[in-house]
């Protein structure tokens, strides 16, 4: 009957369905390894300075994968290698929890490069969610992948919290548990049927004053990954290892932060509306600011305020400098243009969280929360002179 219901439904909605449940999925073993990464590297590495390696390995394999995923599609369609990246993540989670019973950080390390891979395909998603639609469909579907990675954040990251305590091995049992979860997400993408994808009609091209944001706002964005990456990976470890906070407390920071990156989205459209692009990315770079300075109250309020507007400022300034980005390229040009921007991007993220931990140890919590302001307030100064400009 379940069967017959889905050959009879429109080919569109089915594929709707499954990509935003597998969204959820996809993204809540990306976002495990974000949060207990860190975590997992202190106890495991014995030193901080290695702590946030296996974060910095997430995001590295996920910029690496972008290309060969998009080539792997492009050869063999999107359902197989959509399943075939699932199970991958799923046998990878697994691994890691064998990782983490065993303290074997070489190994933990190895398994994250396939989670992050993993998270290369999951970025197609909202490419596929949009072929066989009607372009008017596009923003309403693309806010609906938004709130499917919004819901991934949560059991990502509220599994570890909600097992710590229940069992000496919460950890394992818990990527034991996503791994299931992305096991769910392949068998779910049998019902997926591939769409051909609706040629886009050619924009105009862009006038000198939008082809010279280009750089800028590459800059922007970079910089924009760069300074909420430096604040959120060490983060657990400030908590969970200098102020002996609860792993259940570090999952309600990092959640919420997660949350303030993705739901702010859903208010763009209607801000821009009432004023500029450049004063919501200057609002944007304000809610940064006052982030990082919320952060020096001690505790958990000053962890949870801080980066729960870190999280809002990065989304408007990261979205503005997206949007400008994509305005400054017309036609083929467009994609080689963004193709820079996402790997300027990702070798931001990719530095702050490779080095998050070292600084963390050197210069400690103040000193890194005085090296986010500076990187702060040069990028105010450049958002200023450029929209002057």
């Amino acid at each position: 009957m379940i069967g017959r219901a889905l050959r009879a439904a429109p080919a569109t909605s089915i594929n709707t369905l499954v990509l935003l449940l597998c969204q959820v999925l996809g993204i809540a073993g990306v976002v495990s390894i974000q949060f207990v990464g860190s975590l997992v590297g202190e106890r495991l590495a014995m030193d901080m300075r290695l702590a946030t390696l296996p974060v910095a390995l997430l995001v590295l394999s996920s910029a690496l994968g972008t290309w060969p995923a998009s080539q792997l599609m492009r050869r063999f369609g999107r359902r197989p290698c959509f399943i075939a990246a699932a199970l991958l993540s799923a046998g990878c989670l697994a691994l890691a929890a064998r990782a983490v019973d065993r303290s074997d950080f070489a190994l933990f390390c190895t398994a994250v490069l396939g989670v992050g891979l993993q998270g290369a395909f999951v970025q197609q998603y909202r490419f596929a969610i949009l072929e066989g639609q009607e372009s008017g469909r596009a923003p309403r579907l693309l806010t609906m992948i938004q709130l499917a990675s919004a819901a991934g954040i949560v059991p990502g990251v509220s599994l570890f919290g909600l097992l710590e305590g229940r069992t000496s091995s919460y950890m394992p049992c818990a990527l034991l548990i996503l791994a299931a979860l992305q096991v769910a997400a392949a068998l779910a993408f049998l019902a997926y049927r591939p769409q051909e994808a609706r040629v886009a009609e050619a924009s105009a091209a862009p006038d000198a004053g939008a082809r010279a944001m280009y750089w800028p706002m590459v800059a922007m964005g970079a910089g924009a990954f760069l300074v909420m990456s430096l604040i959120m990976v060490p983060t657990p470890l400030q908590m969970c290892g200098v102020e002996q906070s609860s792993v259940e407390q570090a999952s309600w920071v990092i959640q919420v932060h997660l949350l303030s990156m993705y739901l702010p989205s859903l208010s763009v459209g209607a801000l821009l509306r009432r004023v500029s692009i450049a004063q919501l990315q200057g609002l944007g770079l304000l809610f940064l600011l006052v982030g990082f300075l919320f952060s020096w109250l001690p505790g958990f309020e000053g962890h949870l305020v801080g980066l729960a507007l870190v999280g809002v400022g990065w989304c408007y300034v990261f979205v503005t400098a997206t949007t400008l980005v994509a305005r400054s390229r017309p036609g083929a040009e467009r994609f080689r243009a963004q193709g820079v921007n996402d790997l300027c991007v990702f070798a931001a993220s990719g530095v702050a969280s490779l080095t998050s931990g070292a600084l963390l140890s050197v210069l400690g919590w103040s000193g890194l929360l005085y090296l986010g302001l500076v990187l702060v307030l040069s990028l105010m100064a450049l958002a200023w002179s450029v929209h002057r400009a």
